[in-house]
């Protein structure tokens, strides 16, 4: 058990931490173009890139083009790696 001033004193100290690695993934994800960030947004999301077009106004077309420029500028394969960066930089 640990009395009420230890618990306080170890939440003000881990509380304002941020995971490990979380700056890294938000300098990665800052090269992207605003569109390009709110479509690796949805894909973090699970949205398929119709549900993403649907979302955003866009065409599939244009969706697909988004995820490969977001994908190559990363320097990931896969929307699953897109989704990880994204939840490493502790974005929704």
């Amino acid at each position: 058990m640990l009395t009420p001033k230890v618990i306080k004193r170890l939440l003000d100290t881990f509380a304002g931490l941020e995971p490990e690695g979380a700056a890294e993934a938000r300098l990665r994800l800052s090269v992207l173009t605003g569109r390009e960030g709110e479509v690796v947004g949805a894909v973090a999301r699970g949205l398929s890139n119709a549900e993403i077009g649907r979302e955003l106004a866009m065409g599939e077309g244009t969706v697909k083009a988004h995820v490969s420029r977001a994908l190559a500028k990363l320097g990931l394969s896969n929307r699953v790696q897109m989704a990880l960066l994204v939840r490493d930089a502790g974005k929704r």
